[in-house]
């Protein structure tokens, strides 16, 4: 897959793509291929999204060299990813090894010729992309085409735009009050670390929310730094249950019938993250 320079469209798209993907069965190797230009501008911001999706998500990320080229335009930045794709593929698959199928991510017409290199290794394959109106008609035409659908509201995170609300004393809807209850509800879950995935479908399972809901819920702690990936253990999440978010949220109001009441003092170790 490629880098979107709109990071909340692309963070959405990951997030279906692998859920897609392991719907499929197990994943072996997720690979995103990054522009060097992506660093121009905004580069520490970039560095660190793209750092968070590959620990989040398991990425191997592949830094693609750029070169200026000269058109009747003028000069423009012509980038290698394609070239990174071709040699990826020349060098990593291989015949009745690994993985059965290979998916890429991308609307670009020039890849087919590197699907076809799959193939030729005995691989089946198919092309995945956000926007079918920008998906070359040569990959359409190999009728292995499939469309990424992005729930718009996953692209926000709910819960963590709730506790904004609460903390600015806005009027909250029922919604946004149920959303923080499940985040006080993890409290009483107490797991031990667990790989990222592993956990946000727990979380799903004890809160009965969907996959994608979870998903939103255990990026919300991060960003809080409630939850924190192991330096240790790669992929490994631990949350930390005595972290003074739980209890702040338990006192806004507990009970199915008692409303969420503003006025309690956010501590400060996670205010200033929202």
């Amino acid at each position: 897959m490629m880098l979107s320079k709109d990071m909340g469209k692309t963070q959405g798209a990951i997030d279906e793509i692998m859920k897609m993907g392991r719907r499929k069965g197990e994943i072996l190797e997720a690979r995103l291929f990054v522009p060097i230009y992506f660093f121009d501008d905004e580069k520490d911001k970039i560095w660190r999204f793209i750092n968070a999706m590959s620990l989040r998500f398991g990425l191997e990320i592949e830094a693609c060299p750029v070169s200026s080229i000269a058109t009747d335009e003028g000069r423009k930045m012509k980038d290698s990813v394609d070239n990174g794709v071709m040699m990826h593929v020349v060098k990593n698959v291989h015949m009745n090894i690994g993985a059965e199928l290979i998916v890429f991510v991308t609307g670009d017409g020039d890849f087919v010729k590197f699907s076809t290199q799959a193939q030729n290794k005995g691989k089946k394959t198919e092309f995945w992309s956000v926007d079918p109106s920008k998906t070359n008609w040569v990959i359409k035409r190999e009728g292995n085409f499939r469309e990424i659908l992005i729930d718009p509201d996953l692209q926000e995170n709910s819960f963590l735009i709730a506790l904004s609300k609460e903390r600015r004393g806005s009027e909250l809807s029922e919604k946004e009050k149920e959303d923080l209850r499940l985040v006080a509800k993890v409290a009483d879950m107490h797991l031990e670390g667990r790989e990222i995935g592993e956990m946000s479908h727990l979380i799903s399972d004890h809160l009965g929310i969907s996959c994608a809901q979870g998903d939103r819920l255990l990026e919300m702690l991060t960003t809080l730094k409630v939850a924190e990936v192991s330096l240790v253990a790669r992929r490994v999440i631990n949350i930390d249950y005595l972290h003074a978010l739980f209890p702040y949220l338990k006192n806004l109001g507990s009970g199915e019938n008692r409303p969420l009441e503003s006025g309690v003092k956010s501590p400060e170790m996670f205010s200033d993250a929202l």
